[in-house]
């Protein structure tokens, strides 16, 4: 396929997947905010309308993946000038410096919601709770008011051998039999990343567009996700203790379920969810 991608974020967990996987399809341009030489992947601050112009205008890409984001939940309710700049305003500099015939596809979250709803589909009301998901419905927001052609990609907790996730934690915690506190009162259904990263690709190869949500075909809640990782990788789950989240006193708040409707993106793509134990072998 003669297509030009440039990719934002390219060393977070689903940027390095995405990098790998499209290089075999697609002439891509990959980029993070302070670049890798080694890795072949550029320099590119979103939140810099100055680079994000020369590089554009240099590479003139056919579609847009942003996976560029802050998304540690805490640090963005601590830190909300910072948090905006790169969940609002960075998207805003690839609209505005891109050509109006670019698609872009832009990873938003299960956060845009409060979990006060059993399982939400894409037609249910977005309503975040804490700050890192106010960004992440703005910015959606931002992109379907700009009247572009997008894919708004909305995963739930991402987990995947790389970066800092729930199960790179567990699984390191329980690597150096540390105690880990895990809760039992938020449920989701998680997305394994090489499962989204294959999604998305799916996406482009059918021209794709609009809102879609995606994550395993079964929901977990943290605690019992735990149990399975650590039984999967035959660790002493003795480690593991119950609590929940008004315990853990978080300083940004939780929807305590988040579990989304994936019906729309495998009736659509013919793409199907997988299990979270197959995605754990």
């Amino acid at each position: 396929m003669d297509c030009k991608i440039l990719l934002t974020g390219a060393e977070g967990q689903l940027g390095n997947c995405l990098f790998y996987k499209l290089n075999e399809f697609f002439n891509v341009f990959s980029s993070s905010k302070n670049g890798n030489n080694k890795s072949k992947i550029n320099k590119l601050d979103i939140t810099d309308s100055a680079e994000v112009e020369k590089n554009i205008n240099l590479f003139n890409p056919n579609i847009i993946i942003n996976c560029a984001a802050i998304t540690n939940v805490d640090f963005c309710e601590k830190n909300k000038s910072i948090c905006y700049d790169v969940n609002v305003n960075g998207l805003k500099n690839l609209i505005k410096y891109s050509d109006k015939e670019t698609k872009i596809i832009h990873i938003s979250s299960d956060y845009v919601y409060d979990g006060e709803n059993n399982s939400y589909d894409e037609t249910l009301a977005p309503n975040p709770i804490n700050y890192y998901g106010k960004t992440k419905l703005e910015s959606e927001n931002i992109l379907i008011g700009s009247r572009r052609s997008y894919i708004i990609i909305r995963p739930n907790t991402l987990y995947s051998l790389k970066g800092e996730n729930f199960f790179t934690w567990v699984y390191n915690s329980l690597t150096n039999n540390r105690k880990i506190n895990v809760v039992d009162d938020q449920v989701s259904n998680p997305s394994f990343v090489p499962s989204l990263a294959s999604s998305i690709i799916d996406m482009i190869l059918m021209n794709g567009e609009g809102l879609y949500h995606h994550g395993s075909k079964d929901s977990i809640t943290r605690y019992d996700f735990a149990i399975a990782i650590s039984k999967k990788f035959n660790f002493n789950d003795k480690l593991i203790k119950k609590t929940n989240t008004k315990t853990l006193n978080q300083i940004a708040r939780r929807p305590l379920s988040s579990i989304l409707n994936c019906s729309k993106i495998e009736n659509d793509f013919n793409i199907k969810m997988s299990y979270i134990d197959e995605c754990l072998d």
